[in-house]
């Protein structure tokens, strides 16, 4: 046994001892985290500077795709009014710098396209923009104080509308009071010219096409709510109904201004969506380059021989038919009797002494197969030179009463057994023009037709750019019009069904 005083007792330590032990390892591992953090500053830096420009990049890239889109699609809007490229340019460096508030980006345009998807493609332009974006936190990496981002977009014209068949091109035409026209029954008509297309009368219109009207007279859209303006108690398009079945219908209906009322029209086929779309952007004239006719634009078909004033009141029946031959008439007026016109252009450039209507066909029987007659209020018009008629180009002429002018043609194209088509010469400027009247020239084309007369063919294009065209009738009208306003008056039924439909209306897209 071990006596108590030489029990073994626990060492003790002095306190210096104690603390001086455990602190040692502290200061060790002290040592070695702020060595790793020395060594882990760079990349840590380096990721928060990821993350913070980063992001900031990614904010920037997408303000500027939204500043890219909206400019291509403002320089598109550009092309698609007719301006030129450095229009274009010029609108889109206002849509960033401007509208945007990207006054330090930089914008370049390129029309058509020189990259992506649309290089080379007429009617699309394409924008970059880019802009210079401080780095806060990788200039001390890197020593880039700014990085540069850009984005891209093309924007372009694209169909719309299914191919036209009417277009209406004048945006606020004058009123219209269509005097009493002797030899010619037409129904009463309202005096006050209440739409730019008026569709009046017992029956429907139907358009196997698109109507396309750049009239911007007040009314509704296809929802109800208000569109166009001015124009008191007039609308873009007009319906007065007689029947409920009085309504135009077509493949498309699109309107700068309004309607009278929505439920006036309707589909072409039953249970399609409605084909109205009011307050849209105006078409250009699918015409504009249709040349004045001369002898060097068509020397097969335009003659410069004179032919004088021709008059033919003869017996229906028992008369030899008067044969007409393409040139320059001072008027042509067929009362009864036979007449067949030779293929080609008849250029109308004065009035009957009586009538005072350059062109009237309203009896007898008439052959005109593959002709084109040109309509002019210019008595000194030029067959060699086009004068003056070709330096009319795009100006609008002066508002004229048109109630108080005689119209420039009138003709019943429901005769028995008369045939009218157009001009066919696929290699002329006028191939498929059956009508084409002066575009300064305001006056009144009146054409009437009943299909209770069976055995009459009537069809081409018709155009008068400013003028008024009155059809009055019914059946089946292979035809195309391109005019400036538009009266239909429908006893019972009339449709247009032309077999080549015009340009569709275009609208600008987004496409890359």
């Amino acid at each position: 046994m071990i006596a108590p005083h030489l029990r073994l007792q626990p060492r003790h330590r002095c306190r210096p001892c104690l603390r001086m032990h455990a602190t040692r390892p502290a200061e060790h591992r002290s040592g070695k985290i702020i060595a790793i953090l020395v060594l882990l500053f760079p990349t840590l830096f380096g990721v928060l500077g990821l993350m913070i420009d980063g992001s900031r990049l990614m904010v920037n890239s997408s303000v500027l795709q939204h500043a890219a889109d909206a400019a291509a699609v403002a320089a598109a809007a550009e092309i698609a009014q007719g301006n030129d490229e450095s229009q274009a340019a010029l609108r889109a460096l206002e849509s960033v710098q401007i509208l945007q508030g990207l006054s330090t980006a930089t914008v370049d345009v390129q029309q058509p396209p020189a990259e992506g998807l649309y290089t080379g493609q007429a009617g699309y332009v394409s924008v970059r923009v880019t802009q210079a974006v401080p780095s806060l936190f990788m200039r001390v990496l890197n020593g880039v104080e700014d990085q540069s981002v850009s984005a891209f977009a093309v924007a372009g014209q694209e169909a719309s509308t299914a191919g036209a068949a009417i277009v209406i091109l004048d945006p606020d035409p004058p009123g219209i009071d269509l005097p009493v026209i002797a030899g010619l029954a037409l129904p009463s008509t309202p005096a006050l010219h209440l739409g730019g297309l008026e569709v009046l009368g017992l029956g429907a219109v139907e358009v196997d096409g698109a109507v396309l009207v750049n009239n911007e007279w007040g009314g509704v859209d296809e929802h109800g709510d208000p569109a166009g303006e001015g124009g008191f108690l007039r609308s873009a398009v007009t319906a007065m109904p007689l029947l409920s079945l009085t309504k135009l219908k077509a493949r498309d209906l699109r309107v700068v201004g309004g309607v009278d009322q929505v439920q006036n029209y309707g589909p072409l086929v039953n249970g399609e969506d409605s084909p109205l779309h009011a307050g849209a952007l105006p078409v250009p004239d699918p015409l504009a380059d249709l040349p004045a006719p001369t002898v060097s634009v068509d020397p097969t078909n335009v003659k410069a021989t004179l032919r004088g004033g021709v008059t033919v009141i003869s017996l229906p029946l028992l008369a030899p038919p008067v044969v007409l031959q393409p040139g320059v008439y001072e008027y042509i007026q067929i009362v009864t009797g036979r007449v067949t016109f030779q293929p080609g252009v008849y250029i109308i450039r004065g009035k009957h002494p009586l009538t005072n209507i350059p062109l009237q066909m309203i009896g007898g029987q008439v052959t005109a197969d593959g002709v084109m007659f040109y309509i002019t209020d210019s008595a000194s018009y030029s067959a060699n030179s086009g004068s003056p008629d070709s330096g009319d180009g795009e100006t609008q002429p002066a508002a004229t009463n048109l109630g108080t002018v005689l119209p420039s043609a009138v003709i019943n194209a429901g005769l028995l057994g008369s045939r009218y088509s157009p001009l066919n010469s696929p290699g002329s400027p006028f191939h498929g023009v059956l009508i084409y009247q002066r575009r300064a020239d305001r006056r009144i084309i009146v054409i009437s037709r009943d299909t209770l007369l069976a055995g009459n063919e009537f069809g081409g294009t018709i155009y008068a750019k400013w003028g008024h065209l009155v059809l009055a009738g019914s059946g089946t009208f292979d035809t195309r019009f391109v005019v400036g306003s538009m009266r239909f008056v429908n006893v019972i039924h009339a449709s247009i069904e032309p077999t080549q439909l015009l340009t569709p209306a275009t609208d600008v897209f987004l496409v890359e």
